[in-house]
């Protein structure tokens, strides 16, 4: 018993690295199609990974700034639900920024930069959130953020196919 408690107090004085959910990936897509599609609610319902997201209701608006969503995340055992709003559409030739604002006292908001490149773009998906507290932090970094990252990868590709890449 006290061992574990040792142990558990050690994994918490540990160092650990940022808790952001973040993805990154170039795609043969331009930033005004992947903002079209990621602004485009009812859209990304179709394309999200259903180990990753286990409800998505969309709301009305449906599309377009202040569109909205019920969406639950299911990362491993970590579930939340969420009420989402595309809160910032901004596009042009070379660049797109697209924020979903996820509400709540464990909301946060997930922006999308996608700046072109000769051959599409380069997608930057990033959630910055604080890490859980003790005893479900070294869960977290083991196990959670990996599943969302890897789902957030998947992501990215769905909507840049959706998106004529």
């Amino acid at each position: 018993m006290i061992a574990a408690l040792l142990f558990a107090v050690a994994a918490e004085a540990k160092d650990w690295p940022s808790a952001d959910i973040v993805a990154e990936a170039t795609v043969p897509a331009t930033p005004e199609a992947m903002t079209a599609v990621l602004s485009d609610l009812a859209r990304v319902g179709t394309l999200l990974p259903r180990e990753c997201v286990g409800a998505w209701v969309v709301g009305s608006p449906p599309s377009g700034q202040g569109a909205t969503a019920t969406v639950r995340y299911d990362m491993a055992a970590m579930h939340r639900k969420l009420a989402m709003t595309v809160s910032r559409v901004e596009a042009d030739d070379s660049r797109a920024i697209v924020d979903w604002d996820h509400a709540g006292n464990k909301g946060f908001i997930t922006r999308w930069t996608i700046t072109a490149t000769d051959t599409g773009s380069t997608v930057k998906l990033a959630s910055p959130l604080n890490p859980p507290p003790w005893p479900f932090t070294k869960y977290y970094f083991d196990t959670v953020k990996p599943e969302w990252e890897g789902c957030q990868l998947q992501f990215i590709e769905a909507v840049a196919k959706a998106a004529g890449g």
